[in-house]
């Protein structure tokens, strides 16, 4: 038992990772658009879940009021 080779805890689950450069190159799906309907139920659904208190209290902004805040960010003059 002594002299049996160590092998670590996580080698069979290693097995089945991809390499990293196909992990870095995956393309990210489309995110859906934010809609009062998505807050809703995203408030409605937050007592099953932890995390962030600001969606389980409706404090996300939905698309369409996003847009006028990001419209005006490029136009900010820089100190």
């Amino acid at each position: 038992m002594l002299n049996s080779p160590v092998i670590p805890a996580n080698h069979i689950c290693m097995k089945n990772l991809l390499p990293w450069h196909e992990v870095v190159n995956v393309n990210m799906p489309e995110q859906p658009r934010i809609t009062a309907e998505i807050r809703e139920k995203t408030m409605k659904a937050s007592p099953r879940f932890k995390g962030d208190v600001r969606p389980a209290l409706g404090l996300l902004w939905t698309d369409e009021e996003y847009e006028h805040p990001r419209s005006e960010v490029p136009g900010t003059p820089l100190p």
